[in-house]
Order: C-alpha cells, then sequence, then structure tokens
C-alpha cells in the first residue's frame, strides 16, 4: 500500500529537524544563554528556524539545480566539514566508546538505509529527543535573564554574523535538497521548521540559571548521542552510496577520524596555543560564519575565487576579535567587504549586458 503523501511530507520534515540538530543547535544556545541571557538565545533562534524553513519556499526544483551545479564543490565541503565537526563534539563530550558507537552507527546507518528507513529512523529520534527532554526545567524558561557574562551592547554587533550563517548556509546542505527533491510537498520543510524550534526550545531547558551552563546528565547524553549519530548518518550518506567513488567514501571516513581525534584532544590534552573545548568549538563555527556563507554567496554571483579566498582570510582575524575577545564591532568589517564585492559584481554584470555585442 502507498503511503499517504501527506505522511511523507511530515516525515521528510522531521528528516530535515533531525539532520539539522546539530552540535551548534545542541550546545551554542548555552554559551550564548551564558553570554548574554535570553537575548542572545534570540538572536541565534530566529535566524536558524526562519533559515531552515525558508530553504523549501525560495528554492524550486530549478533553483535547486542551479545552487548544486554553481556549487558542488562547497556542498561537499560542507558536508565533509559538519562530518568533522560533529565528531570533534562527540570526541569532546561523549565518553569515548559511546563516541566511537555514535560514529560507526552513522555510517552503518549511511551504508543501508534507504529513504523509507531514514524517514523512520527520522520518527524515532524525534521520539526518544523529546523523551529525553527535561521537562522539569521547562517552566525555567520564562525565568531566564536579559543579560549574562558580557556586555548587553555587545550583542547587536553579533546579530547581522549570526544571521548570514544560518540564513545561507542550509542552501549547501545536501540533505535539504535531497528532502527538497523527495517530499510530496515543500510544506515539509514548514514541518522541519516547527519542530527544530520546539527541539531548540528544549534544549535551553537543560540550562542551569544558578550556574550559567548545562546540566550535564543522562538525558542530555542521551540527546547528544541520539541527534549526533543521526547527523553524521545522514551528511556520510552523501558520500557513502555505491554510486561514489572509494576514494571519496575513504575521505569521508578520514574526516571523521580527524574530527574524532581532535575531540579527544581537546579533551584530555587541550594546546595552550589552541584553547579549551569550548574555544575550538567556537573557532570551527567559523566555518558556518563565514567560510561557507560567504563562499556561497560570492560564488553565486560568480566572483572570482582569488578574490573570495582573499576576502576570507582578510576577514578571519575580525571573526576572532568579534567571538574570542568580544571586540563584536570588529565583525561589521568583513560584512561591510562582503557587501562591496556583491554589488560591485552586480555593476559588473549589468555593465557588461549593455555593452554592444
Amino acid at each position: 500500500m502507498t503511503t499517504p503523501s501527506w505522511i511523507r511530507t511530515i516525515g521528510w520534515g522531521l528528516f530535515c529537524s533531525a539532520s539539522w540538530t546539530w552540535c551548534i543547535g545542541m550546545f551554542l544556545p548555552f554559551i550564548l544563554l551564558n553570554q548574554f541571557g535570553w537575548p542572545g538565545f534570540l538572536a541565534f533562534f530566529i535566524p536558524n528556524v526562519l533559515g531552515c524553513a525558508l530553504f523549501g519556499y525560495v528554492l524550486n526544483p530549478a533553483r535547486a539545480q542551479f545552487v548544486r551545479t554553481r556549487c558542488a564543490d562547497l556542498c561537499l565541503w560542507f558536508s565533509l566539514a559538519t562530518l568533522l565537526y560533529q565528531a570533534f563534539f562527540a570526541g569532546w563530550m561523549l565518553p569515548p566508546l559511546g563516541a566511537i558507537a555514535v560514529i560507526m552507527g552513522g555510517l552503518a546507518a549511511a551504508r543501508f538505509l534507504g529513504d523509507s528507513g531514514w524517514l523512520r529512523f527520522a520518527v524515532i529520534v524525534t521520539i526518544v529527543s523529546a523523551l529525553a527532554i527535561d521537562w522539569d526545567g521547562l517552566p525555567s524558561l520564562l525565568e531566564l535573564s536579559a543579560t549574562g557574562t558580557r556586555p548587553p551592547q555587545s550583542l547587536p554587533a553579533l546579530v547581522p554574523a549570526i544571521a548570514v550563517g544560518f540564513l545561507a548556509c542550509p542552501y549547501l546542505d545536501l540533505t535539504f535538497h535531497r528532502a527538497l527533491d523527495r517530499s510530496p510537498s515543500r510544506h515539509a520543510f514548514l514541518v522541519f521548521g516547527v519542530v527544530f524550534a520546539l527541539t531548540l526550545l528544549c534544549v535551553a531547558t537543560f540550562f542551569d540559571r544558578t550556574t550559567m551552563s548545562p546540566r550535564l546528565g543522562n538525558a542530555l547524553m542521551m540527546l547528544w548521542a541520539v541527534q549526533l549519530f543521526f547527523t553524521i548518518g545522514a551528511h556520510a550518506r552523501e558520500g557513502c552510496t555505491d554510486a561514489r567513488p572509494l576514494s571519496r567514501r575513504l575521505l569521508v571516513v578520514w574526516v571523521l577520524l580527524v574530527g574524532l581525534a581532535l575531540g579527544w584532544l581537546t579533551r584530555l590534552a587541550p594546546a595552550p596555543w589552541w584553547g579549551s573545548g569550548e574555544e575550538t568549538y567556537l573557532r570551527l563555527l567559523v566555518l558556518y560564519g563565514l567560510v561557507f556563507p560567504y563562499f556561497l554567496l560570492l560564488r553565486l554571483r560568480a566572483v572570482p575565487v582569488w578574490l573570495s579566498v582573499g576576502l576570507i582570510i582578510a576577514s578571519l582575524p575580525f571573526f576572532e576579535l568579534g567571538f574570542m575577545q568580544n571586540r563584536t564591532g570588529a565583525l561589521f568589517i568583513p560584512l561591510a567587504l562582503l557587501l562591496v564585492l556583491l554589488m560591485s559584481s552586480l555593476v559588473n554584470r549589468r555593465w557588461k549586458d549593455r555593452l554592444p555585442t
């Protein structure tokens, strides 16, 4: 019997929600709540939910194909970076055997599950995650402070950098493109947005207002493990199928091993020149706040690669100042440079269109 289209639509929405619940959504809220209180959480929450939900309504099949064609290499590197980030977080936060099990399980799911299996898996992950939530902490969300450990005036300069990352990065996510192609309706992304928003709110229930940090325990570890399992598997699937060359599948495995080793190294012997686990986590986050969104926007405007690389390298010190040293005003400089390049490419294209042939 054929599964009704509305059930498959919901299934793909749950698939996207489980796939997008990365170590970013499962840990960055705690950092922002610590630093800026609930305004910091909202600065993360709103563009994140909007960015993922709008993906299904902004792109039609032709636009999606254009993005995949123009940015094929970026989409691949995005999945590889995401795998490395999740493996790092698993090595940093989970017990060693748990981290290994999560990665091996994700690889096995990537290799053996088809679309229907992944949709069932998404339902299971959603249910398990809901059961892991600290429901007793839900009322405390209404009591969260509007301030944190950093001056409130530092937050507004962070908002544009956060928004650019979360609004742009979904277009490089191959699991989203798969869902857009396979779902009977784009309303799967409405389901995605609603479920993901609830997931982020529930993650925030683990924030302890007295210690200004997450309440670590079996429930949170279960939530992290289940969601990392799914995300690793969903992204590894884009590189581990039989249709991919062996070198691509081996690359996926090596990236996971490097991420896991980095997580263990950070946990056991953090390097003074690099910083603590949280600092490593934030420095890896620059991939999604700077590298991938800037490359995407510039690639779509056909800006030369050497200019894109130059802008990103020049922007790195400003992101270090903004996110690591709380000199958030520095983040306006990379944004201004990005806008200048985008506007100049637009003007240049219009000028060329007016030239006689």
